[in-house]
């Protein structure tokens, strides 16, 4: 279903040969998905889907637009190329508009599984099966979503610019209620290919948040000593990383500004154990070869040892400035400590852990001031055991905030947010000084 490396650059360079355009950047993008959702431990939905999408961006000096078909016959190539001109003729000049790239070269990332769609559906399957007869063998009620996705991205322009890349993901969400529905718990895991998903560890995690979750004592709002699983971590550092912008820094938007058209970059902003990285090769978690404005990825530090290393920065802002491009990174590498989430727990003398991070969304960006809610498990530490589940809690809390409170961390391991189940994420457990729990949470 996804054409080979050959067969896309000739779609590309067919519709390169089309164009009359001062400019033309051309995209083609393929993808294949086969899926399996569960609820009340039966099987309620599967399937198989895939795309095929053409973009054709023309530009005239500034002015462009751009137009995207899903057939790529002879015809309608012809048309989307005639119909790009035709906008962009009649577009506005885009001041910022920047002209095309020459040839660039893109790494080789270890992302791309040849089999794994073909196996894939028996795969999930079969992990799907167990996790359903081991929550019914308990008197639980199992639910849950898995899928592979394969994909495959070419990029083109007549200045001999040629891109492609290829990837396979595969990830299993898990819930596991208990039969009054007054105890969950949630589970996740992400690999290249599904049969590196761990159905059966998920599903041991969730039973077990599932049990121990019933009847919550309640807790009062405050703030609290936290730890965070990896998947909470995950949720929070991504948003993170994608606002590290140079441009909205130096025009004094941004947590990373500075009077001025200054800029926080070099300053020690969080602990020395804090360090960021990115690496489109990384054999833990690739990311994309090609990134925004079809420029290379590389491996960047982006906080080093806790001091702001590196901000991205499009190649408007870059000509502007007299620097070079750096695209947003398409993975997050988090170094980590030592040891294992229990021995977190058995250090930590009192405090809340945090399983599940849920419906997270932006309040303000200049503070990086983040809102969500607590679901599926959250326990009280007392003498470093877990000694009882407590109430749900919507939390108020900046990224920032989060990685300056650091006073612990587990070994890091590729991890999920659980909003985007996104496989490029490698993370620890941590442990806050501080975390805030705003409001008491009716979820469970």
């Amino acid at each position: 279903m996804i054409p080979s490396k050959e067969a896309g650059r000739a779609i590309v360079d067919q519709v390169l040969s089309l164009s009359r355009a001062d400019d033309v950047f051309v995209t083609l993008a393929a993808s294949q998905t086969t899926h399996l959702r569960f609820a009340r431990n039966a099987v309620s939905a599967n399937g198989e889907q895939s795309d095929l999408v053409l973009t054709v961006e023309s530009s005239f000096g500034r002015k462009s637009a751009s137009t995207a078909v899903n057939q790529l016959d002879a015809r309608t190539l012809a048309e989307a190329v005639a119909r790009s001109e035709q906008m962009a003729r009649l577009a506005p000049e885009d001041p910022e508009h920047m002209p095309g790239l020459g040839p660039q070269a893109y790494v080789e990332a270890p992302a791309h599984d040849e089999d794994a769609i073909e196996a894939g559906a028996a795969e999930i399957t079969r992990g799907t099966a167990g996790c359903i007869e081991r929550a019914q063998a308990l008197g639980l009620t199992a639910a849950g979503y898995s899928h592979v996705n394969a994909t495959a991205e070419w990029v083109g322009n007549r200045r001999g610019l040629f891109g492609h890349q290829r990837a396979t993901n595969a990830a299993f969400s898990h819930t596991v209620r208990s039969s009054s529905g007054g105890g969950s718990g949630w589970s996740a895991s992400v690999a290249g290919s599904a049969s590196g998903l761990d159905f059966e560890g998920c599903s041991q995690r969730a039973i077990a948040k599932a049990r121990a979750s019933i009847d919550p004592r309640p807790l009062a709002p405050g703030k609290y000593v936290t730890i965070l699983e990896p998947s909470c971590v995950a949720s929070l550092i991504t948003p993170f990383l994608l606002a590290m912008n140079a441009r909205s820094a130096e025009e004094g938007r941004s947590f990373f500004s500075k009077p001025g058209g200054n800029t926080k970059l070099g300053e020690r902003l969080f602990p020395e154990a804090v360090t960021l990285r990115s690496d489109p090769a990384s054999s833990s978690a690739p990311g994309a070869t090609i990134g925004s404005e079809a420029l290379p990825q590389q491996a960047r530090t982006w906080v080093d040892r806790g001091r702001l290393a590196t901000l991205a920065c499009d190649r408007f802002w870059a000509d502007k400035r007299g620097r070079e491009p750096v695209p947003p990174a398409s993975n997050v590498l988090m170094d980590g400590g030592t040891g294992t989430l229990e021995e977190l727990i058995a250090d930590t003398p009192r405090g809340v852990l945090i399983t599940s991070l849920f419906y997270i969304r932006f309040v303000d960006p200049r503070t990086l001031l983040l809102t969500g809610l607590t679901r599926d498990g959250v326990f009280w530490i007392e003498g470093g055991k877990l000694s009882h589940p407590v109430n749900n809690f919507r939390w108020n809390e900046s990224p920032a905030r989060v990685l300056a409170h650091i006073d612990a961390m587990t070994a890091a391991a590729r991890t999920a947010p659980r909003e985007s189940l996104a496989g490029n994420v490698v993370a620890p457990a941590l442990r806050l000084s501080e975390f805030e729990l705003s409001s008491v949470s009716d979820a469970v």
